[in-house]
């Protein structure tokens, strides 16, 4: 095992337990989703995720390590289709106010950190249902909740953010730049290292330049 990787495992553990609960949510659906993805090629890591409801109860522990994430040698664009990205349920909270993420990019590699203000038009964009898009063609779709946050983040600092839901098409949101985080990569800790880059992104970064300027914002 990759020690960098290991030496995670701890944190991570550790940080799940911490998550806090509330049971005054008061939302049509058991709880809404956090998930992470970044652009084809572009790996990155998170390293914390941490949301305040709209009640303000910290729910911390969000953070998903890997991001959901292609390989294309063509193309580093944000995909066509938006997916929930790798994350998991934030059980127990009302509707986000602010969502703090702080990760790794490691194509470039830098570290940043931002504080996302979620807008009140996408609060209620997730109250809301569609048709899933899913399912036999020519038959009615049961409708179903935007009940899904994913965040985007691309190099540079890009950070993108749609409300989604099963079968749903994705809805942007927002776009900001986060800054970068003058400690480094998990704050100072393990050295200054960060997480090492997989083989599969190295062919593109070979060939490309990180395509700056390409992701919004």
């Amino acid at each position: 095992m990759n020690r960098t990787w290991f030496l995670r495992l701890p944190l991570i553990i550790f940080s799940s337990i911490t998550a806090c609960s509330s049971s005054e949510s008061n939302l049509p659906y058991p709880a809404w989703r956090l998930g992470f993805l970044a652009p084809p090629n572009m790996e990155a890591w998170t390293e914390e995720a941490t949301v305040e409801d709209v009640s303000g109860h910290v729910f911390h522990g969000y953070e998903s390590g890997t991001l959901a994430m292609g390989y294309n040698s063509d193309s580093a664009s944000w995909p066509q289709s938006i997916g929930w990205g790798a994350g998991r349920y934030v059980t127990g909270a009302g509707l986000p106010a602010r969502i703090h993420v702080r990760w790794q990019s490691l194509v470039e590699p830098q570290t940043y950190g931002v504080t996302l203000e979620v807008p009140e038009f996408a609060r209620q964009q997730m109250l809301l249902q569609a048709p899933a898009l899913m399912g036999v063609a020519g038959l009615a779709h049961d409708p179903e909740y935007y009940n899904a946050v994913a965040i985007g983040l691309a190099p540079g600092g890009i950070v993108r953010v749609w409300i989604t839901g099963p079968g749903l098409e994705a809805i942007p949101m927002m776009c900001i730049r986060a800054q970068v985080e003058p400690k480094g990569p998990d704050q100072g800790r393990y050295g200054g290292r960060y997480v090492t880059l997989t083989a599969r992104s190295k062919p593109f970064l070979q060939n490309n330049v990180i395509p700056y300027g390409s992701w919004g914002c």
